[in-house]
């Protein structure tokens, strides 16, 4: 699937279907029911459990981004303090808090304060942004891990931080903080969103002197929250890094498990070479049918198509079946990567993962 899945990336056709699963959260919540193994929590664990369940080694976290951030004239403090994590970044002008408050119920966690919120954050917010540096990490391993990965039939991944909005919207400001404050201050928002993009130059001159062949776009897009911004905000930022990335040979993905219908088409046309996490009916916004139409263009590579929730009760071992069916009888023929989207839930069903896997062998492409 290692091979099949670099030959997707180039445009070539693929050996055999690549299947893919992110086991993170499911693990998370095996964890916590005292369920878990400690092996699965480290890197060579998570191999070795998805060469068991059959699936390609793709999605592991610790050292997946590339870039780290440096401050200066900004002090930063972490503190825990009952189920709630506390950021704090002081500036000369203005303090910002977040807080992520941990969910044991369903084994994740939430931001449940966000740091920019009104006018003054937005001032301190500008002057962090100001005073802030983004420093390239985990490429001086990655070929090492490239190596490591091999005999697991895997690709480790290379991400860079989340795009200027999707940052905005998801880590800084939050949905409807972030449109508020588009509204009431449009000069001091594009000014941030221009900083952060000019911050992501020498982490793309480090990823293009490292020359990784796939590179991740993180932005966890949903067309819900951010299609409507896509043509004034997003396209020329995407445009413009996706023309350096490529002119160095690196294949790009960029992550989108929300709402499908708005953005599959715009991400397309920008010049992703795959877009991933697709979610698609009876849980996501467009059909398994339709898909490839909507994205508008025959050689972007679709990945994903397997809801996470569908590994979950009420649907079944014959749901999930048939739903797999459906895929592979829809997107025959075209350039796709079967995978979860985008996660197996902690009280999902392993071996559907399992399952999948066998239904999967041997099929061609």
């Amino acid at each position: 699937m290692r091979g099949s899945l670099l030959k997707l990336m180039r445009g070539e056709k693929p050996d055999r279907i690549v299947w893919t699963a992110d086991l993170t959260y499911w693990v998370a919540g095996q964890m916590q029911a005292g369920r878990g193994r400690p092996e699965w929590n480290t890197e060579l664990g998570h191999l070795a459990l998805c060469r068991d369940l059959g699936c390609m080694p793709y999605y592991w976290y610790e050292h997946m981004t590339v870039a780290a951030p440096r401050y200066d004239g900004v002090m930063v403090k972490a503190e825990v303090v009952g189920k709630r994590r506390i950021q704090t970044w002081e500036t000369p002008v203005g303090r910002l808090v977040m807080e992520v408050t941990a969910l044991p119920e369903t084994s994740s966690e939430a931001i449940t304060k966000y740091p920019v919120e009104n006018g003054d954050d937005v001032k301190a917010f500008l002057y962090l942004l100001k005073h802030r540096q983004w420093a390239p990490c985990h490429l001086d391993t990655y070929r090492a891990r490239t190596e490591r990965w091999a005999p697991f039939d895997g690709v480790p991944p290379a991400a860079l931080p989340r795009s200027p909005v999707p940052s905005l919207f998801c880590e800084w400001a939050g949905v409807q903080n972030a449109v508020y404050l588009l509204m009431d201050y449009p000069d001091e928002i594009r000014e941030a969103l221009a900083l952060m993009e000019k911050q992501e130059e020498p982490i793309v001159e480090a990823l293009c002197r490292a020359a990784p062949p796939v590179v991740h776009f993180t932005d966890n897009l949903s067309s819900d929250n951010l299609a409507s911004l896509f043509d004034e905000f997003m396209e020329a930022p995407y445009r413009r890094l996706l023309g350096r990335l490529h002119a160095a040979g690196i294949r790009c993905v960029v992550h989108l498990d929300g709402t499908v219908r708005g953005l599959l088409p715009k991400l397309a046309a920008v010049g992703f070479d795959a877009v991933e996490a697709l979610t698609p009916q009876p849980v996501g916004d467009v059909s398994l049918h339709e898909m490839r139409a909507v994205a508008g263009r025959p050689d972007l590579v679709l990945w994903g198509g397997v809801p996470g929730a569908m590994f979950a009760p009420p649907f079944t071992w014959k749901d999930m079946e048939a739903h797999v069916k459906t895929l592979l009888e829809c997107w025959a023929g075209t350039p796709f990567v079967v995978g979860v989207a985008d996660q197996v839930p902690p009280d999902g069903d392993i071996e559907f993962v399992r399952r999948i896997s066998e239904m999967l062998l041997g099929r061609r492409p």
